[in-house]
């Protein structure tokens, strides 16, 4: 499959990009694949991965074709539970399951013949940028790290959780302990809204956090008819909502059945041919794992060089815990974007960090060439 995309700027031929899957546990991943179609020989390789119940087609493709122009081949995949992947229950966030998905991705890589496989860098953003920290601190093999808006630290994003909304932190946490005895019984997950306002009991609840996410979503993603209504009478909420998502209307037709398996109140969101669902929802049972999660640690178990692109304004992942854990660490460069967590994904930001992502790998790549000669 071709990606649409405008004429390259060297007038090559277009990135190619194709659906793969590859095995994690029990389960299978969803990826793409890019390759540029004139190189011959192995090359290096780009592995990426979302943030906190994110999916691929939320921005994901704008980075894969810049590295995949830069003459890399790129792995996009979502998580299992999540997306085009398999697993059930749908919405489950497991970081145990994620850090799998993360190593399963990496023995598959290794086995494409096209690319070499001690030239391949992890690329992960926002919880994904924390899972490949961990990563590096089990793979030395690894050529490079980049971890843009990196969660490095439970402890100090629930802090900044709670200052947000001290009482719809404290029902997300109730929410959770229900959700997580409801699992001992085999019960369905309780979702709730991975992005929100203060008031919700939503994962994160920043000032940006519904518009800067839903921005995420290519234009023409259509919001479920449940949600849509539930919008229309709360016009401020609405208001936060990016012109990328279209609502539902109660004349719409009958809803196609989607990956993501049932409709919660906080929506479920379809591509805009229907290539791809998503849901603003995960399971509450999460919320008892994150204080005790601190990846931004790993990085002292590691010495595979790391790019930290740091947003200085994020609520959802407070700049100055990662640039601590990052102290005195000769293999991590820190770069500083004055954005909030969701900017660097678009615009301007957008521009900025990703040339010096592909200034930061196309380094380490060269570097790994010389010293295997």
């Amino acid at each position: 499959m071709t990606t649409n995309r405008p004429v390259d700027r060297h007038e090559r031929p277009a990135i190619r990009r194709r659906e793969v899957v590859f095995a994690s546990g029990e389960d299978e991943c969803a990826a793409w694949l890019y390759t540029a179609p004139d190189l011959t020989g192995t090359r290096p390789l780009v592995i990426m991965g979302h943030g906190l119940g994110a999916v691929r087609e939320m921005r994901l493709d704008a980075y894969a074709e810049r590295f995949a122009e830069a003459d890399w081949s790129v792995l996009v995949f979502d998580y299992r539970h999540l997306g085009a992947s398999g697993g059930q229950p749908r919405q489950l966030l497991d970081i145990g399951r994620q850090r799998a998905d993360w190593h399963a991705a990496l023995a598959f890589a290794r086995t494409l013949p096209e690319v070499d496989p001690d030239q391949i860098a992890l690329w992960g953003s926002s919880f994904g940028g924390g899972h490949v920290l961990h990563a590096a601190s089990e793979d030395p093999r690894l050529a490079a790290v980049v971890a843009q808006c990196p969660f490095t630290d439970g402890p100090a994003s629930l802090r900044s959780r709670v200052r947000t909304g001290p009482l719809s932190a404290a029902a997300l946490l109730a929410v959770g302990i229900l959700d997580s005895i409801g699992s001992w019984f085999g019960a369905k997950p309780i979702l709730l809204p991975m992005a929100g306002t203060a008031w919700m009991p939503a994962f994160v609840a920043s000032s940006d956090a519904i518009a800067g996410s839903s921005a995420l979503l290519p234009a023409g993603t259509r919001l479920s008819r449940r949600t849509s209504a539930l919008l229309k009478r709360l016009p401020s909420v609405r208001a936060q909502v990016s012109n990328n998502i279209e609502l539902t209307g109660p004349d719409a037709g009958e809803e196609p059945a989607s990956a993501v398996g049932r409709d919660s109140m906080w929506g479920v969101l379809r591509g805009p041919n229907g290539e791809f669902a998503a849901a603003n929802a995960l399971a509450a049972r999460l919320v008892l794992r994150l204080p005790f999660d601190r990846p931004g640690r790993a990085m002292n178990s590691s010495d595979t060089p790391t790019l930290l692109c740091v947003c200085d304004n994020d609520a959802a992942a407070p700049a100055k815990t990662t640039q601590r854990h990052a102290r005195g660490l000769a293999h991590v460069r820190v770069h500083n974007y004055p954005c909030d967590h969701f900017d660097i994904y678009v615009g301007d930001h957008f521009e900025n960090v990703v040339c010096d992502q592909i200034d930061f790998l196309a380094t380490q790549f060269d570097n790994r060439a010389h010293l295997a000669r």
